[in-house]
């Protein structure tokens, strides 16, 4: 079973989105703990006691052991010839960071993060606040996605966000485009359906839903078929098998959202060695049971990507068509 790591901060979204991951995640965890601030704390404890899809949180020790490396990077956005990151910004950004009026984004206290807490009180990143402390959003954004990553790759995570400029801000945290050589990289769009009137269902409705027969089942057969298809779609190599499976698993599982659902996009990283415009010219003239599936497989642009650090897996839902209609 893979884990689903959300990021950023401490929560999902919202409720809507955490609707959504009911329905079409096996397991999902934060980073963080989630803060008594939060919003949603009456929906994730009704989830923690009556579904399995909650993980526990990093523990302690993990945090420990991955701090050096988060400090070392805030450490070179201070250097004296410092100028600019890819991600992080210009020293501009970093000096309006560093600014208590723009300490808007409140971050819970937690186990294992006290030194990192305490390096970005100390040089200005943050201000201590009661029960947690206060730095500007997009740099907690950037350090809680640095700190899934680094959980994603050692428990063979998959990390999932709604907001997709932080997603292209990951993969350009791994690797650098370049028209010449690398990786052939793309995202694999997949539409997943879900009852139109999703926003509006009381959350006690699908949990009845997650608990029917065959459907806890169904979920985790789905989820077997799409990590086959994506390492099937790392490998460069076309198995129409695999992707005739992964469209039986899909169907099965979308039967449950009833006759008049609606598609909702997850976008999910693939990169291989080989070429691959021709695994994908394969795929797409597969003509088996299920083929009237392939409509909601899109694949989208490759591009050419150098891998500077290892690669996780990744991706992104939009949620926004079913957000307007609640």
């Amino acid at each position: 079973m893979k884990t689903f790591i959300y990021y950023p901060g401490m929560e999902v979204r919202d409720e809507l989105w955490l609707k959504f991951a009911l329905l079409w995640l096996e397991q999902l965890a934060f980073v963080f703990t989630v803060s008594e601030k939060s919003g949603l704390l009456g929906a994730l404890g009704t989830l923690g006691e009556q579904s399995d899809l909650l993980a526990p949180p990093p523990s302690a020790p993990f945090f420990g052991s991955v701090t050096p490396g988060v400090l070392t990077q805030l450490s070179s956005l201070l250097a004296p010839d410092f100028v600019r990151h890819k991600v992080y910004g210009n020293r501009e950004l970093i000096h309006r960071w560093r600014e208590g009026r723009n300490h808007d984004c409140f971050c819970p206290e937690q186990a294992g993060l006290e030194a990192l807490h305490r390096f970005c009180i100390e040089h200005g990143f943050a201000t201590p606040v009661p029960g947690g402390l206060l730095m500007a959003r997009r740099l907690a954004n950037l350090l809680s996605m640095r700190l899934a990553r680094d959980w994603a790759l050692a428990n063979g995570g998959v990390l999932i966000t709604d907001h997709d400029y932080l997603d292209r801000l990951l993969h350009l945290l791994e690797s650098r485009y370049h028209h010449r050589g690398g990786q052939d990289c793309f995202l694999v769009e997949i539409g997943l359906p879900v009852p139109r009137e999703l926003a509006q269902l009381p959350v006690d409705e699908l949990l009845n839903l997650r608990r029917r027969q065959g459907y806890r089942s169904a979920l985790s057969h789905f989820h077997q078929t799409l990590e086959a298809l994506l390492d099937m779609l790392d490998s460069g190599y076309p198995d129409v098998g695999l992707l005739e499976h992964f469209l039986t698993a899909r169907a099965t599982l979308a039967a449950f959202m009833g006759p008049d659902a609606v598609q909702i996009p997850l976008c999910l990283s693939a990169s291989t060695r080989l070429a691959a415009m021709p695994m994908i010219h394969a795929l797409r003239d597969y003509r088996g049971p299920h083929c009237d599936g392939l409509t909601t497989l899109q694949f989208q642009p490759v591009k050419k990507s150098h891998f500077l650090h290892q690669r996780s897996r990744h991706g992104f839902t939009r949620l926004g068509n079913l957000r307007q209609q609640g």
